[in-house]
């Protein structure tokens, strides 16, 4: 794994877990506080604002976390594999003559 996969996947391991701990925090549509600090302790560090910020927050490490998966998926993407296979038949693949049994082509010797 060369230093660019590396670089990207350890961003891509820190983003996940900002991103969990981002919804953990935050309070739900009912008004009930967040499992970490309750609504009080987070909404006195940025004032009232805090769902505001908290959102844009949250989907901007969103949008970051799809880049970053595409980007993992592209950089760990096999390349020796073709999506059209070879379109002439092998030697020892039976060919078919008439339609009734295929024929078995003979062995060639060195």
């Amino acid at each position: 794994m060369g230093f660019f996969a590396g670089t990207i996947l350890t961003l891509f391991v820190l983003l996940s877990l900002f991103l969990i701990l981002l919804v953990m925090i935050q309070t739900g549509k009912g008004g009930s506080a967040g499992m970490l600090g309750g609504s009080t302790a987070s909404q006195s560090v940025f004032g009232a604002s805090t769902a505001d910020v908290m959102t844009k927050t949250t989907r901007v490490a969103a949008i970051l976390f799809i880049v970053l998966s595409l980007a993992l998926s592209f950089v760990f993407a096999k390349k020796d594999e073709v999506l059209v296979p070879d379109l002439e038949p092998s030697l020892e693949a039976p060919v078919e003559t008439d339609g009734t049994t295929p024929e078995v082509p003979a062995p060639s010797t060195p």
